[in-house]
């Protein structure tokens, strides 16, 4: 039976001139396939609702954001919902990169045009759906320090630049946050919660993290934590060892923090949990 496909691509993605290439690829297991342009706030969202119950398989061009919105606007039963392929098109592309799919988007089509579907969980904050987590703290403050205009010239190095610049100034807010048994509680500069290990355009805050066991993970990094330490992680592209590391099916934060989820702003939730399963992405075939 012949799948019927769509693709909703965000028109500023920063590599929008490879969509053409990155479908071509895919023309050999879809043919034609109509792309449906989205760039304001929440429009692919309200096209994926108009979409879901017409295509069998949805192709998504765009960064973490364009696909969070997607991911919000699927059907609640993942039966009732088409399979999703993720072509990155974003600066950072941390969905992309936990899921070990090629950051560049023909490379991508490559890697699934033979693909089949595989069930990814989701995270559930009670007003939203995440498809990677949420980063509160000096990790969320470093989105809002450069501005668009900075961080379409830099791109992904706009992460690392945004990312030193908050660490030097180093704000520090309470934090609690409980996993299962296991409590934190006290002063923190940071809090990340998710299910897959890549924030801020690549950079491994939650190694480990997987995106299809039914789990989340967490950490925190103390007010304690040594400034010099906890920069040349971050030169590294990851958090200081030793830091406290909680996994479960849900979590409860209580902070006033900026917070950052799939790299949207929203208000720091207090209740995230994991939903197993609850979309189908189009992935290389397990071997």
């Amino acid at each position: 039976m012949t799948e019927r496909v769509a693709c909703i691509a965000h028109a500023a993605s920063a590599d929008w001139e490879r969509l053409p290439e990155a479908l071509a690829v895919l023309h050999r297991r879809f043919g034609r396939v109509p792309v449906y342009p989205v760039g304001s706030p929440g429009e692919a969202e309200t096209t994926v609702r108009e979409l879901a119950q017409e295509v069998d398989v949805l192709i998504v061009y765009g960064g973490d954001g364009t696909v969070h919105q997607v991911a919000n606007g699927l059907p609640a039963v993942p039966a009732e919902a088409p399979v999703v392929a993720v072509l990155p098109g974003g600066t950072g592309n941390d969905l992309v990169r936990g899921l070990g799919l090629p950051v560049d988007p023909v490379e991508a089509a490559r890697a699934i045009v033979d693909g089949e579907p595989r069930a990814i969980d989701l995270l559930d904050t009670g007003t939203h759906r995440a498809v990677n987590g949420l980063n509160a703290g000096f990790a969320a403050a470093a989105t809002d320090i450069l501005s668009r205009r900075a961080k379409l010239v830099l791109g992904r190095a706009a992460y690392t630049v945004g990312g030193l610049i908050a660490a030097v100034q180093l704000p520090r807010w309470p934090v609690r946050i409980e996993v299962g048994d296991d409590v934190h509680e006290g002063e923190a500069l940071a809090v990340v919660v998710g299910i897959g290990p890549s924030f801020g355009g690549g950079r491994i805050l939650l190694p480990g993290a997987d995106l299809a066991d039914g789990l989340l993970d967490a950490t925190v990094v103390p007010a304690s934590t040594a400034k010099g330490e906890l920069l040349a992680a971050l030169a590294r592209n990851r958090l200081p060892e030793g830091l406290p590391r909680l996994r479960g099916p849900s979590a409860r934060l209580v902070t006033d923090m900026p917070c950052r989820l799939d790299g949207e702003a929203v208000p720091t939730p207090g209740q995230v949990r994991v939903l197993p399963g609850a979309w189908r992405l189009l992935l290389p075939r397990r071997v």
